[in-house]
């Protein structure tokens, strides 16, 4: 009868504690969770100020614009609304990509209608969209450091047991793609040498 109450002392105490483990790794999930989700609405706040600007910015280069560089226009606007109705996280950073890198090719309109960099206009607007962008990058960095954390934890074990059975779910990585910078070396050069 001792052995036996020794026994369920010590299934007790072994349930106890990995109870209480399994508590420790499901808090550092919430929080790590919780940090992520965070941040993921600053940089939806970041992308909604940007969307807002888009249309004034490239308006004013509009003005300046011919039928070739109307086109490029139009591929920010596109993605500036498919950003807009983007429903997930994967949408929104694919549309958010391609409407930072169609703003990007339109340096090189820029660079070819001067004129258009002394509207004050566009000068306050550009100046807007680069602090909101230099703010956007901050936070995709920071972001993107939660969801290292987070996706190190929930490859671990025991944290991926616990992952698993409480179905934390697997955050995507914002990450940046500059094929519209080149995009707008290669236009530049095209119209230079027309």
């Amino acid at each position: 009868m001792k052995k036996i109450k020794i026994i369920g002392v010590a299934i007790l105490i072994i349930t106890a504690l990995s109870s209480f483990g399994f508590f420790s790794v499901y808090n550092k999930f919430v929080k790590l969770d919780e940090g992520i989700k965070s941040s993921w609405t600053q940089i939806e706040n970041y992308l909604h100020r940007i969307s807002y600007l888009v249309p004034r910015h490239t308006g004013i280069i509009h003005g300046y614009s011919n039928k070739d560089e109307s086109r490029m226009l139009k591929t920010a606007e596109d993605a500036r609304i498919r950003l807009t109705w983007a429903k997930t996280q994967e949408e929104k950073i694919a549309a958010a990509n391609d409407l930072l890198n169609a703003l990007a090719s339109l340096q090189g309109v820029i660079e070819m209608h001067p004129s258009i960099r002394e509207n004050q206009s566009f000068i306050k607007v550009s100046d807007e969209l680069a602090i909101t962008e230099n703010s956007l990058n901050n936070e995709k960095k920071d972001y993107n450091e939660m969801v290292k954390k987070y996706n190190q934890k929930k490859r671990q074990v025991p944290y991926n047991i616990v992952a698993f059975i409480t179905g934390f779910k697997d955050f995507p990585y914002f990450s940046s793609l500059d094929t519209g910078k080149q995009g707008s070396k290669i236009g530049m050069e095209e119209k230079i040498t027309k």
